[in-house]
């Protein structure tokens, strides 16, 4: 997220555990309306237990197959 964005309503700013970039986070707006949402559902082995939301570029990213056509592991979404 850019100095002059701001957060559409109910996002809050987060910051990516990957990459440390800023992004507009969703996870707890009511009801759920976050940009992931329009992403595929990852598998829940996929997920991060402690529930840190990636960023938009690195959940992409984190969703590309790895070699040998599984998803990389480290995982968080909402």
């Amino acid at each position: 997220m850019t100095a002059s964005a701001v957060p559409a309503a109910g996002m809050k700013s987060a910051r990516c555990p990957r990459c440390g970039n800023s992004f507009d986070c969703g996870r707890n707006t009511e009801p759920f309306d976050c940009w992931c949402k329009s992403l595929p559902a990852l598998p829940a082995n996929e997920l991060d237990p402690r529930g840190r939301c990636l960023c938009p570029e690195c959940l992409v990213a984190a969703m590309a197959p790895a070699p040998g056509g599984a998803p990389k592991g480290g995982l968080s979404m909402p």
